[in-house]
């Protein structure tokens, strides 16, 4: 849809957004569930670095790359967007 023209016709044009959440339930994809890695396993404090990092496997069904797209391009016209929610919560056996 916001792929400019003198992008190859034979290159990746479509994209999907995703939402990735990782909560205390665990790390799931658009809601569906993907992990029973919770928060709590990252084991944040104040200083903590997240860094945030996409790949495609060699051993992967698919391999030979991915294309991010950002503004201009693909079926919505972003940059990659990260937002951070923080909500204080009570700590339990569930963490």
């Amino acid at each position: 849809m916001f792929t400019p023209d003198w992008w190859f016709a034979n290159w990746n044009q479509y994209g999907l957004l995703k939402t990735l959440t990782i909560n205390y339930k665990g790390t799931f994809v658009d809601g569906l569930k993907i992990s029973d890695v919770k928060i709590g396993d990252f084991r944040l404090d104040s200083r903590s670095m997240l860094r945030f990092r996409m790949e495609v496997k060699e051993d992967s069904e698919y391999v030979g790359g991915m294309t991010l797209f950002g503004n201009g391009f693909g079926n919505y016209s972003q940059g990659i967007r990260v937002r951070l929610r923080y909500s204080p919560i009570e700590i339990t056996e569930e963490i």
